[in-house]
């Protein structure tokens, strides 16, 4: 997602448990909320109670429903009990599907799930659009369009949710978001296990 705030530099292996300090195997960008929730709950020698994005393809953990992630449950059991149960603990933890019981005026310093309710209703007009102008003149500045909007707003998955039938735009998709490893996919975009990874 877009982070207006501060990022963090999180500590995978908790460094009061005795992970390193400046090990880039050990560090991760993380957003204020995922961080503060993390806390200490991975100490040194406890990496294998989570899945983590720059060892797994986390894209085949979850799906996006609503723009709510939930577990990838069908696929996580056919590849082991052991991905389920360290995807569940991932996803319980970070509180990554947070949405507010109630939004009656109340104010939430927690909003990834407002923003992403909202990336995802631009996700879909520019969807309906790029059906209507599928193949026409306009196309190409369509995909320009669609790649740099997603770009500023963030929240990868939601577009790639929306678009997950077009493999052309998921193209466009994966080359606007910086850093995202081109062999947890595809040529269509669709993702695929991790070389010499559990997921």
């Amino acid at each position: 997602m877009h982070v207006n705030n501060a990022l963090s530099v999180e500590h995978k292996e908790s460094k009061n448990s005795g992970g390193a300090l400046t090990d880039w195997s050990n560090l991760l960008l993380s957003c204020v909320y995922c961080n503060s929730r993390k806390s200490e709950k991975i100490r040194k020698g406890n990496l294998d109670r989570w899945l983590w994005p720059d060892q797994h393809n986390t894209f085949l953990a979850f799906t996006y429903e609503d723009a709510l992630p939930k577990i990838n449950e069908a696929y996580l059991k056919s590849v082991g009990e052991d991905v389920l149960k360290r995807a569940k603990a991932t996803m319980e933890d970070l509180a990554l599907d947070y949405k507010p019981k109630s939004t009656d005026g109340k104010k939430y310093k927690d909003k990834r799930w407002q923003h992403r309710f909202h990336v995802l209703t631009i996700a879909e007009d520019y969807k309906n659009s790029w059906i209507k102008n599928r193949g026409l003149e306009y196309e190409e500045e369509q995909l320009r369009n669609i790649r740099y909007t997603a770009e500023q707003s963030g929240f990868f998955s939601v577009w790639m949710m929306v678009f997950k039938d077009e493999p052309r735009v998921k193209g466009a998709l994966l080359d606007a978001f910086a850093g995202t490893s081109k062999e947890c996919f595809d040529e269509k975009g669709n993702a695929v296990r991790r070389k010499d990874s559990i997921l």
